[in-house]
């Protein structure tokens, strides 16, 4: 919504250097020098006074760098409003979300309806990208409630094992809990897996010899270890894919957890008429 140049102008005047603001900003020095050169000849004044040592702010400069600020905010705020209006809801995928439920509801909703879709990849759950409007996945109260998240539950997912190939289990259609004696099992964190503590209070009291091991984040790296190690992995339906090669086996219990959609407490229209549009399933699975 506004030139690039101001924000290489606010990095040169607080670096005071055209090197040491290419380098913060990973381009060249050459294209900073243009950028402030192209923002000098559109304001018709000298912003910068330069010399061996770097630059300086001139008095122009100085002024037109604390409207640089106001004009930075002003588009920031801008373009939040405006996103209330935007037709374009982004959803994003990782290691913790699926699209299982999404297709279907999207299908329906964009029907006839002036609606544009965008994915986007989430690298770290603790940081949520500010643009992304929903994320499908199991619900858990951390780490997107405390960015301000809200949910709609759709349907539930159950429990199950991740058996690796080469275990014995893995000859077994369906498990009973005491084909998991004298097995290793990794159970992510309560913060992750609700129910976690009565999961494994409940294979303590009903299996023996299991040695019990948790973790705090479920990702490919702890899939992987799992594997090395000959160890069962406990995960719900709805994240199995994410498990291969593992292979998932239903259980003869009772453990379940909500699946449906985390969106922004203040969501856009788009966002706001999609989670509106849903309507909660009865089936037990994600992927039913």
């Amino acid at each position: 919504m506004y030139d690039h140049e101001i924000d290489t102008f606010i990095v040169v005047a607080k670096l005071g250097s055209f090197s040491a603001a290419a380098r913060a900003m990973y381009i060249s020095k050459p294209a900073v020098t243009q950028q402030i050169n192209l923002l000098e000849t559109k304001l018709s004044c000298k912003l910068f006074v330069r010399d061996s040592h770097g630059v300086t702010l001139t008095e122009a400069g100085k002024l037109f760098l604390v409207q640089a600020h106001k004009i930075k905010q002003l588009c920031l705020v801008t373009k939040q409003i405006l996103q209330n209006y935007q037709n374009t809801l982004t959803v994003g995928t990782g290691y913790l979300s699926t699209t299982n439920l999404f297709d279907h509801y999207w299908t329906k909703f964009a029907q006839n309806k002036q609606v544009k879709l965008k994915f986007q990849e989430i690298k770290d759950y603790e940081q949520i990208p500010p643009n992304i409007d929903l994320i499908e996945g199991i619900y858990s109260e951390e780490p997107l409630p405390k960015q301000g998240f809200l949910f709609k539950k759709i349907t539930t997912t159950p429990l199950m094992v991740a058996v690796p190939p080469t275990n014995i289990l893995a000859q077994k259609k369906q498990l009973k809990t005491t084909d998991l004696n004298n097995q290793r099992i990794w159970l992510v964190k309560n913060n992750v897996l609700s129910q976690s503590a009565q999961i494994q209070q409940f294979i303590q009291q009903n299996c023996r010899h299991v040695n019990i091991s948790n973790y705090s984040v479920y990702n490919k790296a702890q899939v992987n270890a799992a594997l090395l190690n000959n160890s069962l992995i406990l995960v719900h339906q709805a994240l199995a894919s994410s498990c291969a090669p593992f292979l998932v086996k239903k259980v003869a219990w009772n453990f379940d957890a909500a699946v449906g959609f985390f969106y922004r407490n203040h969501p856009n229209n788009v966002t706001h008429n999609f989670i509106a549009s849903l309507v909660t399933s009865k089936s037990k699975s994600a992927n039913g």
